[in-house]
């Protein structure tokens, strides 16, 4: 059980992390300016595949690409998936910002602007300022105790959330297509 759980985690981590990826390059992309090697041209098209092109429908096609690889799993037609994919994405969303709040500070959240945070991946504001109140030698024990409990505030609330999503999910789904996202790591 314990296994299952970890390589569930550990296949939500690989996912979220391609993620990050795939959005700290189409930032990166996006505040190019135009002169700079990498940079999309106006009379080029973009090319999804090319680095330094095109980053916010590259973004957007790995998105579809996940999302038509999971129908496929699922073997659903378009009407089911009309009813399933919302509630799937609101789970892949509330993973994200629970994986978010406990590996950020950590990574580090750099986006194109030269080290700030990305837009689209906003950092948890208990995280962020237990960050600050670690960084201080001067603050006190006290302090640092009470930001340490709104993090862990912070994150039981995310996990309720997810996995009231995850509950909401399973309610529309059969036991094979339940099994399905079990192996996807999207379900525990």
């Amino acid at each position: 059980m314990k296994r299952t759980k970890l390589i569930s985690a550990v296949a939500v981590l690989a996912i979220t992390l391609l993620l990050n990826a795939t959005c700290a390059l189409a930032q990166e992309a996006a505040t190019k300016p135009s002169g700079s090697p990498g940079a999309s041209t106006p009379n080029v098209p973009s090319n999804p595949g090319t680095p330094g092109q095109g980053g916010s429908d590259r973004m957007e096609q790995f998105r579809q690409k996940m999302n038509e690889m999971i129908k496929t799993s699922l073997k659903v037609n378009d009407e089911e998936w009309s009813i399933i994919q919302p509630l799937l994405e609101k789970v892949q969303t509330k993973q994200r910002e629970s994986l978010t709040g406990r590996f950020g500070a950590f990574m580090g959240r750099r986006g194109g602007n030269g080290g700030g945070d990305r837009p689209d991946r906003p950092a948890s504001p208990e995280t962020d300022a237990l960050k600050a109140a670690l960084e201080s030698d001067g603050t006190a024990p006290a302090d640092i105790k009470a930001k340490l409990e709104a993090v862990r505030a912070a994150r039981k609330k995310a996990v309720a959330e997810l996995d009231q999503a995850r509950e909401d999910l399973r309610k529309v789904l059969t036991q094979r297509q339940e099994a399905s996202l079990v192996m996807l790591g999207i379900l525990e």
